[in-house]
C-alpha cells in the first residue's frame, strides 16, 4: 500500500520479508521501517555466540535515536525548503554521526559482557527527503537501485576480497574472522560511504543482507525478483529465493517509489545547472544535448569522498569510470592534476582493466561514478552507444586514457 512520508515527494510502499535459514539458530538480522521518518535501514549483525543479534539492535536503535533527534530533524527540514549542497552535506553529516553513535553503542555494549567480544554488524541506511534518497553504508550488506534501464549496485562490500581489489579501505582489525574489514563495533573507527540519489517515480530500492545477494545466482535474476510485483511480493520472493540455499539469515527491505504528489517551483535534482555543465565539459559528453546527456547519466550515483583518499577502480564488483564535479584529482607518481569535467578510468565503461596509476583525492571532492555493467545497460539504445563509444575510442587516440 502507497501512503505519505514527510518531507518526501513521492508515494511510497515498503515491505520487509525476512528468514531464519536453516544454518542458523537465531535471527541477527534486524530492519528498520520508520515511514513516519522516511527512514528505512537493515543491520546484520556478526558474531554468532558473541550476540550479532545484540549488535545489530543496538546499531537500529541508535540510529533512530540520531535521525530522530531535534539537530537531525532540523537538517533534513532545512533541506526540505531550500535544496542546495549546503543541506545536503548537513544531511550526510548526520548520516554519518549516526554511524559514529551506532558504532559506539555497539563496542559500549561488547564491553559489558566478556561473551559479546568481537561481536559487530553491517549497517546499510536509506533517508528519504524530497525525491531523493540519501544513503549510508559500512560492511557488506547492500542497497540496490532498480529502475527502467539499468539495475545500479550503490553500495560497496568492505570485505577483503573487495579490499584486494579496490584498495584504500583500512586493513582488517586483529582477530577479525567474518571476513568484513569494515563494519560498526570491529574497531574504534569506522569507514562510512555515502551515495545521493535522484529518484523518479516507478523506482525500486532494495536494502538487504548478504543472505541475499549471496545466495541470489546473478544480478539479472535479483533484478528481475526486486521488480515483480508488488513491493511486498518482491521483498518475500527475494527471501523465498534466498531460503533455498538457506545458509545464512536473509532479509529485504523493498521501497517502491509511486506517484509524485508534491510539484516544486525549486527543485534539487541532484545535478544542478553547474554540475551539469562540469559533467558536460568531458571528453565522454561534450557537445551533447542536454536530454542526452541526462539519458548518459541516468547510471551514474554521486559520490563525495575525502582528501587523500584513493579512487578505486572496482567498485560494487565491477570496473568503475567517474566524471568529476568538483575537487582536485592527482596522479600521485606523474604529479598530474585534473579537476570539475575530467573523466577518470574512462577504459572502465569498456570492460577493461586499468594499468595506470590510481588517482588520489586532494580535497574532499564529488563525482559522478559510472560502473562497467551499468553503462552498458544505458547504452542498450543503438544510437545512443554508438555515440559514447565513438567518444571513448576518440578519447583515447588523442592519449586521454592515461591513469
Amino acid at each position: 500500500m502507497f501512503s505519505v512520508l514527510p518531507r518526501f515527494d513521492f508515494r511510497l510502499a515498503h515491505a520487509v520479508a525476512s528468514e531464519v535459514g536453516s544454518r542458523r539458530s537465531r535471527q541477527e538480522d534486524v530492519a528498520l521501517a520508520a515511514p513516519e521518518l522516511a527512514l528505512f535501514a537493515l543491520a546484520d549483525g556478526m558474531g554468532g555466540e558473541s550476540a550479532g543479534d545484540v549488535a545489530a539492535l543496538r546499531a537500529i536503535d541508535a540510529v533512530r535515536a540520531e535521525l530522530s533527534s531535534g539537530p537531525a530533524r532540523r537538517a533534513v527540514d532545512a533541506y526540505a525548503a531550500r535544496a542546495e549542497l549546503a543541506q545536503r552535506r548537513e544531511i550526510f553529516a548526520r548520516l554519518r554521526g549516526a554511524f559514529l553513535a551506532a558504532n559506539q553503542a555497539v563496542r559500549s555494549a561488547a564491553a559489558e559482557d566478556p561473551a559479546r567480544a568481537g561481536m559487530g554488524t553491517t549497517l546499510d541506511v536509506v533517508w528519504l527527503a524530497r525525491d531523493h534518497a540519501f544513503v549510508a553504508h559500512a560492511g557488506d550488506g547492500r542497497v540496490y537501485l532498480a529502475r527502467s534501464r539499468a539495475m545500479l549496485q550503490i553500495t560497496q562490500d568492505h570485505t577483503q576480497a573487495a579490499l584486494d581489489r579496490a584498495p584504500g579501505m583500512p586493513p582488517p582489525p586483529l582477530g577479525a574472522s567474518s571476513g568484513l574489514v569494515n563494519a560498526v563495533g570491529l574497531r574504534d573507527t569506522l569507514g562510512v560511504d555515502v551515495a545521493f540519489l535522484d529518484l523518479a517515480r516507478g523506482d525500486r530500492l532494495l536494502l538487504c543482507s548478504d543472505g541475499v545477494h549471496a545466495e541470489v545466482g546473478s544480478e539479472g535474476e535479483l533484478s528481475e525478483l526486486l521488480r515483480a510485483g508488488t513491493a511486498d511480493e518482491a521483498a518475500r520472493g527475494l527471501v523465498a529465493r534466498a531460503a533455498r540455499g538457506g545458509r545464512d539469515n536473509a532479509t529485504a527491505v523493498v521501497l517502491d517509489v509511486g506517484e509524485r504528489f508534491v510539484r516544486r517551483a525549486h527543485r534539487d535534482r541532484g545535478l544542478d545547472a553547474r554540475d551539469l555543465e562540469r559533467a558536460r565539459q568531458s571528453a565522454l559528453l561534450a557537445g551533447l544535448p542536454e536530454p542526452v546527456a541526462l539519458s548518459a547519466l541516468s547510471a551514474a550515483v554521486e559520490v563525495e569522498l575525502g582528501a587523500g583518499q584513493r579512487v578505486p577502480r572496482i567498485v560494487a564488483n565491477d570496473l568503475v569510470s567517474y566524471l568529476v564535479l568538483e575537487g582536485i584529482v592527482r596522479y600521485p607518481a606523474s604529479g598530474r592534476q585534473v579537476g570539475a569535467g575530467a573523466l577518470l578510468y574512462p577504459e572502465a565503461l569498456v570492460g577493461v582493466p586499468g594499468t595506470g596509476e590510481a588517482a588520489v583525492l586532494d580535497e574532499t571532492s564529488r563525482l559522478l561514478r559510472l560502473r562497467a555493467d551499468d553503462f552498458a545497460e544505458v547504452c542498450c539504445e543503438p544510437r545512443l552507444a554508438a555515440e559514447l563509444y565513438r567518444r571513448i575510442a576518440q578519447h583515447f587516440a588523442r592519449g586521454g586514457g592515461r591513469g
